[in-house]
């Protein structure tokens, strides 16, 4: 009996060292995350990096590198970007392969440490518009992470402001850029490094298990959608192929192709984490509203412009800048308007388009009278057509009038001549033969 209790407590002392020892090598010390920023900044890479992060943080990692080579982008994706690197609870350097301007400074100057590689520079963070109110904005959010991280704020902000100078280093009206050894030696750069395994070295992580985060097909996917060009022709797309499926009769390619563009658009925001599902719904609603307003709501009024609303404001908020998302709506609105004249001429158009426009001429063979202006018809003498008692009709240059006589029986045949008029009431009497 004892020596099976010796047993049992020594093979659960066994499996206590096993999951121990296990947990250790699972959050091993020694692994390094490497997370490549190239190309352009924007909302996609936001996303690609907070994964990054999560992973790494997840995996009980020591140190984070970000690899940057990048002419720049999209300021409010820099500092998103920035805000996920400041709350990460892991160690953080960035290291300059290639340039790091524009956003991609920001992102550079947020990390602990910086390191650049040789013929590398960082800076030229010009805004998009250059107003003062951009300016200054971005001016302060260079420096104030410049300052964070210990690093030269002053030169920080003149990477922004060109009327920043910084005797023997700047003049004013020109923006800063750093080469590797300026950074270093005004206290920009930590490092200079040639290679990824150098900063390694330096760091003293060159036995260190490397973990290189790679995009996924989806976000690679995503990234390249959610551009704004990219976007504009699929939203152009989308509408002029749904267009063209309610001024032609039944349902066909044009409707297929605008729903595919649609999905492709969608799909794009929501991987990127820009789109939530409300503004998704926001717009099916207003595709609803405007497909009552053609199919089942007479005329075009309150709901067809609630539609439109819907569909704009849902679009709107997907864009990461106000100038963008006008601009971008702006263009997909005019080709839209443009491709919608352009189908009607050369196909026609069914039920949608006879809901707001005539279809037939509305001439006087068809029974229609042109409404004149009757002041005009001072002094006009017509053709009695039917006897004035005293209401009746006369013809006039080929025109029919109702009229009253001034109270005198007057036959038909006769002429007679308009004297007076007073609103509807035209008032005539006989012309005497000359």
């Amino acid at each position: 009996m004892l020596k099976d209790s010796k047993t049992i407590i020594f093979l659960l002392f066994t499996l206590i060292v096993i999951f121990i020892s296990s947990i250790g090598y699972a959050f091993d010390s020694d692994i390094v995350y490497k997370i490549n920023l190239s190309g352009e900044i924007d909302p996609g890479l936001v996303s690609f990096v907070e994964r990054g992060i999560k992973e790494a943080e997840d995996a009980g990692a020591s140190l984070i590198i970000f690899e940057l080579d990048s002419y720049g982008g999209l300021v409010d994706s820099g500092i998103k970007i920035k805000d996920l690197i400041f709350a990460s609870q892991i160690s953080t350097v960035g290291f300059i392969k290639g340039r790091a301007w524009s956003a991609a400074a920001l992102i550079s100057l947020s990390s602990e440490k910086l390191v650049m590689s040789t013929g590398s520079s960082i800076g030229a963070a010009e805004t998009r518009p250059n107003d003062e109110k951009y300016i200054s904005a971005l001016r302060k959010e260079f420096k104030a992470t410049a300052e964070r991280r210990g690093k030269n704020s002053e030169l920080a902000a003149a990477m922004v402001d060109a009327d920043i100078e910084i005797e023997g280093i700047i003049a004013s009206g020109k923006l800063l850029t750093l080469t590797t050894e300026e950074a270093i030696k005004n206290d920009i750069a930590d490092y200079k490094v040639n290679n990824i395994n150098e900063l390694l070295n330096v760091l003293g992580f060159s036995s260190s298990k490397i973990v290189e985060i790679r995009a996924k097909s989806s976000e690679k996917f995503a990234r390249i959608v959610t551009r704004p060009a990219v976007s504009g022709v699929l939203l152009s797309i989308a509408f002029i192929g749904l267009i063209f499926e309610a001024l032609t009769p039944g349902w066909g390619v044009g409707g297929t192709i605008g729903l595919v563009s649609l999905g492709t658009f969608f799909s794009a925001y929501i991987i990127n984490g820009v789109a939530n599902w409300g503004l998704v719904v926001l717009f099916i609603v207003g595709l609803i509203l405007i497909s009552m307003e053609i199919f089942i709501v007479p005329g075009f009024g309150i709901t067809g412009i609630g539609g439109l609303i819907a569909i704009f404001s849902s679009l709107f908020f997907l864009f990461p800048t106000a100038n963008i998302a006008l601009t971008v709506l702006a263009t997909v609105l005019f080709i839209s308007i443009l491709a919608t004249i352009v189908i009607i001429k050369f196909f026609g158009a069914s039920r949608f388009w006879k809901r707001i426009a005539l279809g037939e001429s509305q001439t006087k063979e068809r029974g229609y009278v042109v409404q004149i202006d009757k002041e005009t018809l001072i002094a006009k003498k017509g053709k009695v057509l039917s006897p004035l008692r005293p209401a009746g009709i006369i013809e006039i240059d080929g025109e029919r009038l109702d009229v009253v006589s001034e109270g005198d029986f007057i036959e038909s045949g006769q002429i007679v001549e308009i004297i007076k008029i007073s609103g509807n009431r035209i008032v005539v009497k006989k012309k005497e033969e000359e």
